[in-house]
């Protein structure tokens, strides 16, 4: 692995761990193993490595997802909905989830980092097209609507995920999530 990438793999890890207003940069240098000189090299700034963090991670998280969807028929469009819902929980329940890294950089350090936005917006306007997609393809009445209301509501599994280790009620919602889309599409 470069240097990079071995700069980007800590970040990754620690931002995502702890928060980005207490991972400094001597820390991440330190972990990673890099000269100073090496560091700055690659990431003239704090906003440029968390920039490109958040890059790699809405990359990370469309390649998991799409796979996911993929094990699906390519027409049980309700299918491949649930399979993004799932995708959720099972990370919910992973050894890496510390809630959403895309969250906790809108809330800790946007103002601070504005250019961390792009990153930010890329993965919601992504997310926004695929569901929007399926919810066409599932023959739903306004599918735009419908698909802000369920990424509203993985936005909260995900809120609700990082503070209550009990999933189990967000097991749950898909019933109703279901119900909802099928009331919709009658």
């Amino acid at each position: 692995m470069s240097k990079k990438e071995d700069i980007i793999t800590t970040a990754l890890n620690l931002f995502n761990r702890y928060n980005y207003s207490s991972v400094g940069v001597d820390r991440i240098i330190s972990e990673s193993g890099v000269a100073k000189m090496t560091f700055y090299k690659y990431f003239p700034s704090k906003e440029n490595l968390i920039e490109e963090c958040l890059s790699r991670r809405n990359k990370s998280i469309q390649q998991a997802i799409e796979q996911e969807i993929s094990l699906q028929k390519e027409d049980d469009y309700l299918g491949r909905i649930k399979a993004v819902y799932f995708w959720h929980l099972a990370w919910f329940n992973s050894d890496d989830f510390h809630g959403c890294m895309f969250q906790k950089a809108s809330l800790e350090v946007l103002q601070q980092y504005p250019s961390i936005i792009r990153p930010i917006i890329e993965y919601r306007e992504w997310l926004m097209h695929l569901l929007e997609g399926l919810f066409e393809k599932a023959k739903v009445f306004q599918p735009h609507v419908l698909t802000a209301m369920y990424i509203n509501i993985l936005d909260g599994m995900t809120a609700y995920a990082k503070l209550n280790k009990d999933h189990t009620k967000i097991e749950e919602c898909w019933y109703y999530i279901e119900k909802l889309i099928n009331l919709d599409a009658a």
